[in-house]
């Protein structure tokens, strides 16, 4: 019996390695923390941050793990790994070109957000029809979508979404109105006015005496009766 234990040894530590090598996924998700999830169930999107990687050696780390049925060539911006149940994408984060952004879509999931042009400038043709199906060459979505780093959600931190306006900011209105001052927004409780011009020019405030009546005169069309 002992001298069987070496080797039901070695066999066990040969499972385990195999085992941790078997799925690309489950390293990922092992090594790296998940920054965002799209979808659910078989229609799934998961993306994780790697910090101090370029993309290139992040796909051979990948590749390592889970040989790919095709590996797009060496790219410093965005490279794709091809399963037969998942699409690797890994892109250069834009917010940190030394960090990398590692997205792990599902089939379905990448059939209906990928144009077919645009996997192909990556992939080889033959092998995406024959997983994604020969249908999915018609598709055409209506959206430029390139992986995590062309979504809102990824861009509105980014500085490049137009941020919404302050609920608490309070409004403004113009002098046109006469109920507030200009970008003040309290109201006109002093005895000057001001009128605004057509071209928008402001001419000088004309002061009244507080407290005086205002004076007042008849007019005949454009005659003014003494």
């Amino acid at each position: 019996m002992k001298r069987w234990t070496p080797w039901l040894a070695f066999l066990l530590i040969l499972s385990l390695l195999t085992a941790c090598g078997a799925d690309a996924a489950s390293y990922i998700k092992n090594q790296y923390p998940l920054v965002s999830v799209d979808g659910n169930g078989s229609n799934l999107s998961k993306v994780y941050s790697v910090e101090g990687k370029n993309v290139p050696t992040v796909a051979t780390e990948l590749a390592a793990q889970e040989p790919p049925k095709e590996k797009s060539k060496d790219s410093e911006d965005q490279m794709f790994l091809l399963y037969d149940d998942k699409v690797i994408n890994i892109q250069k984060d834009p917010k940190e070109n030394s960090n990398t952004l590692v997205q792990i879509d599902s089939i379905q999931y990448a059939r209906s957000h990928y144009d077919s042009s645009f996997l192909q400038g990556f992939l080889t043709a033959s092998l995406l029809q024959s997983i994604f199906g020969g249908s999915w060459f018609n598709n055409r979505t209506n959206y430029d979508y390139r992986g995590y780093t062309r979504t809102p959600a990824y861009s509105s931190g980014s500085g490049t979404a137009t941020a919404p306006p302050a609920k608490d900011k309070a409004p403004t209105t113009s002098n046109r109105t006469g109920n507030f001052n200009s970008g003040t927004g309290t109201p006109n409780t002093g005895s000057s006015s001001t009128t605004r011009r057509n071209d928008g020019s402001t001419p000088s405030k004309v002061t009244k005496p507080s407290g005086s009546k205002p004076s007042t005169s008849t007019r005949s069309g454009s005659f003014k009766r003494r």
